[in-house]
């Protein structure tokens, strides 16, 4: 009998001091953060990372770089990170960082970022680097409608952020299920895909029993980013925006079959125009494709007053009107000027293609297949050593050729 309440009482023991250990395992509690209120936790070591964290605050788009605010990583090296990371309510914005030349997070985990009005980012400087890994989940679709919130990936110029092959974006399965990531948008940071199964897209109901491709890859607040397509051939039909200066590095293929998707209402989202266009937002930015893969351009198109699309290597395949752009906004229209380096190629294949001029630089070569019309309000130029091939196509428009 004494022996029975001995064995009691040590069990009692025991048991709360196990309790104990639990609780105090800061890995095993979620950390919360108040962004308003500038919480922020700095990771260098594994044995820092918390199991989950759960950030509230409501903070904005451009208000500021945010790299003291959130969770941020400044390894030194390559890290393995499967860390949990959810929005605390319909409003909150949710950030991570990575920092530092060498600084690598290989990211299995899980990201909640599908706030109502919450503003997902990711800030990379100083050469830190993000990988998301194939069992990476990054949820930003929106239970009541099915729109995505966007990703900000922002920084200062010298970060990226890379999706592996088999990362998958969309897992809405067929828009029945809230849940994929539907749109980057790179402000001072650089993007790198392998396959077409990981781009930025979420397919959403299009009100009438259909779904369509939402989302887009967005170029904008600090020119200079470069999207490297690499591996396999990507083929995506929502929007590519260049509201600033930006470079597609095509080392791989890339076709952009986007066109206007006009959506009824879903949920609490009210009815929708997706442009699916590829496409200047803002006046004098340019637009630089380098790498030796194919660009096809077989969507719609949309340019501002100054456009200009400069093709360093590789060839451009034009498909569709350059200059209908009118559909997607007033003032957009025929204002694309083309510029094709030594090495650069471009073809015509659109039954009409209008422009406002092209430069063909010495080794450049350019052809306009059968059946197709390029109309130039401006010129052609076409310098010594550059190739002008008509293929049973037509010219409408001045060539200037300069044979000295």
């Amino acid at each position: 009998m004494l022996r029975t309440k001995a064995l009691i009482i040590a069990c009692l023991l025991i048991i709360p001091a196990l309790a104990l250990t639990l609780i105090a395992d800061p890995a095993a509690q979620p950390l919360r953060q108040n962004l308003s209120n500038g919480d922020s936790l700095e990771i260098i070591r594994e044995n820092q990372v918390p199991r989950q964290v759960i950030q509230g605050g409501r903070l904005r788009a451009y208000q500021a770089d945010y790299t003291d605010v959130g969770v941020h990583f400044k390894p030194g090296r390559e890290m393995k990170v499967s860390m949990q990371l959810n929005a605390a309510n319909a409003v909150a914005t949710t950030i991570m960082g990575v920092h530092g030349q060498g600084s690598h997070v290989r990211y299995s985990g899980y990201w909640q970022g599908d706030a109502t009005s919450g503003f997902p980012f990711l800030v990379l400087t100083d050469g830190g680097r993000m990988t998301w890994e194939a069992d990476a989940r990054i949820d930003f679709v929106m239970p009541s409608n099915f729109f995505t919130r966007q990703l900000w990936v922002h920084g200062d110029g010298t970060g990226t952020l890379e999706l592996v092959e088999d990362f998958v974006s969309d897992r809405t399965r067929d828009g029945t299920v809230a849940d994929g990531m539907g749109t980057i948008r790179l402000g001072g940071a650089n993007l790198i895909t392998h396959h077409s199964q990981s781009l930025p897209y979420n397919s959403r109901p299009d009100g009438r029993g259909g779904i369509y491709h939402n989302g887009h890859v967005v170029f904008e607040n600090r020119p200079g980013s470069v999207w490297s397509i690499r591996t396999n051939q990507h083929i995506y039909s929502a929007q590519i925006d260049f509201d600033v200066d930006g470079t597609l590095d095509c080392r791989a293929p890339l076709t952009h079959n986007g066109h206007r998707r006009d959506c009824l209402q879903v949920g609490n989202g009210g009815p929708f125009i997706s442009t699916g266009a590829f496409r200047t937002t803002s006046e004098n930015v340019t637009i630089t494709k380098t790498g030796p893969a194919m660009l096809s351009l077989e969507g719609q198109q949309s340019y501002f007053p100054g456009s200009k699309l400069v093709i360093e290597e590789g060839l451009v395949r034009i498909y569709t009107d350059p200059g209908l752009g009118a559909r997607v906004s007033n003032r957009a229209g025929p204002y694309l000027h083309i510029e094709v380096k030594e090495g650069g190629k471009l073809h015509f294949a659109a039954p009409l293609a209008r422009l406002k001029s092209i430069d063909l630089h010495d080794g450049a070569r350019m052809t306009v297949e059968r059946d197709s019309i390029v109309e130039i309000s401006d010129a052609i130029t076409v310098r010594k050593g550059a190739t002008l091939v008509l293929e049973g196509g037509e010219i409408r428009g001045k060539v200037d050729r300069h044979d000295e």
